[in-house]
């Protein structure tokens, strides 16, 4: 085993998928340790109060320079027999803040909302929040503390960023007082998924317009889910023209008629599009006919998944049907699609189509004919999501085609090849095949 080259040992350990596995590769010899122990720091998961004091107490440092991904998601201290005050005693900001920066070549991190209490350090946001890291992906979850609030309103506030920020002035230069934060130069994703207690006006406007003057053009991703924002943000959400996914489900206050129309106008690269606006049950959306329209062309041509769930609006008069890359859509809550109108889409390569809460799927004895037509007429569709909580008056199987499947809070009909589990995501994925935590799984495909 001596003869193998670390390149070859290392080319197998990419091959395993278990941590575990590649563990015991490393124990093999002293050779194997060497080649593999990238791999074993590269996807640092943090899920227990163990697994931290494990992780800060590791004393070689160049094992932390390996960490390209840490993802506290899932941290919580259910399971794991400590008390939640004992729990969160162990987290200290100084100490968290130090941990963030000895992983220099950290370029993801996940943060939920059982970490939050430690985000209310200065100290810590401003180890995420600088221009020296190589973060291009940072992901925060569940954010609803006040306290969290009231620290993010000071660290983030305008004053601190410059006197003359954005106004109109004859002089070629403009005094800029020193800030003590920054957008890291290399950020491309971002996600603030229920973040409730983030203020739009405090942080969202502040973090943007500093994005902008930044010069920093490479966000590709922006998950705003089921946030406090208003369509009045989009006045700050400038050079939008690498965005290729945007999530805006459950921002109950955005509008149409509005900045928010021009920026998908403007957004000429978008592959995936969530502007669901259903709410308790009800399509939540008012969005004129005239505005959706300007989104389906604006989107029409690149789209691969679509999601325009809650608009009433999104209905028999819609004109634009042509969607040559379409993949995943999602016309939940929208009431007055018929089968006719959407038998009527020119989508080829359709695959996964949410109907759940429309009169297309919650009348059984409609429902057989309903899936023989759309099954026909896409030949590429392999589930089809129903309406959820409601799995026991829905048959098993469906012409010997389709098979019922239930999956946390949602339900599915799916052909017999196809796993509907993981098709289709509500909570954006920061990256293509991305490792998921077991509580961002659930966000993604269970809720």
């Amino acid at each position: 085993m001596k003869d193998f080259s670390l390149e070859l040992i290392e080319l197998i350990a990419e091959q395993l998928t278990s941590v575990k596995d590649i563990s015991n590769l490393s124990v093999v010899n002293r050779h194997f340790y060497s080649a593999t122990t990238r791999l074993l720091y590269k996807n640092v998961m943090i899920n227990n109060p163990r697994q931290y004091i494990a992780f800060k107490g590791i004393e070689n440092r160049e094992l932390k320079r390996f960490v390209s991904r840490l993802d506290f998601s899932s941290y919580t201290t259910r399971g794991s027999r400590w008390t939640e005050e004992k729990a969160k005693s162990i987290i200290l900001g100084h100490e968290l803040a130090k941990l963030i920066g000895e992983c220099d070549q950290l370029k993801e991190l996940f943060v939920g909302e059982e970490m939050m209490h430690a985000l209310v350090s200065p100290k810590v946001i401003q180890s995420i929040f600088n221009e020296k890291n190589k973060l291009k992906t940072i992901d925060f979850t569940g954010f609803c503390d006040r306290n969290f609030t009231t620290v993010m309103t000071d660290f983030f506030k305008p004053d601190k960023v410059s006197k003359s920020f954005m106004t109109t002035t004859t002089t070629t230069t403009t005094t800029t007082e020193s800030c003590d934060w920054s957008i890291p130069n290399r950020l491309e994703n971002i996600s603030f998924y229920m973040c409730m207690a983030l203020s739009q006006e405090h942080f969202f406007i502040p973090f943007f317009d500093k994005l902008y003057m930044n010069g920093n053009n490479q966000l590709k991703r922006l998950d705003l889910a089921y946030t406090q924002i208003t369509s009045e943000l989009f006045r700050h959400i400038k050079d939008q023209k690498n965005i290729t996914h945007l999530n805006l489900q459950g921002c109950h206050s955005i509008k149409c008629c509005s900045p928010l129309i021009e920026f998908i106008k403007n957004s000429k690269n978008l592959i995936q599009l969530n502007l669901n606006m259903e709410f308790n049950g009800i399509g939540g959306s008012r969005f004129c006919h005239e505005c959706i329209e300007v989104i389906l062309k604006s989107v029409q041509k690149n789209i691969k998944s679509l999601d325009m769930g809650g608009h009433v609006n999104f209905d028999d008069l819609t004109t634009v049907t042509h969607f040559p890359n379409l993949t995943h859509l999602s016309i939940t809550y929208c009431k007055n699609m018929s089968l006719e109108k959407l038998i009527s889409f020119n989508t080829p390569n359709l695959f996964y189509l949410n109907l759940s809460r429309t009169p297309l799927t919650m009348d059984l004895n409609y429902l057989p004919r309903v899936l023989n037509q759309l099954s026909s007429r896409f030949n590429q569709l392999n589930v089809i999501e129903i309406s959820p909580f409601t799995p026991k008056k829905y048959p098993i199987s469906i012409h010997s085609t389709w098979n019922l499947s239930l999956h946390g809070r949602r339900t599915f009909y799916a052909k017999h090849q196809v796993n509907p589990n993981l098709v289709y995501s509500k909570k954006l994925l920061m990256l293509d095949n991305q490792l998921l935590s077991p509580m961002v799984s659930y966000w993604c495909y269970s809720y």
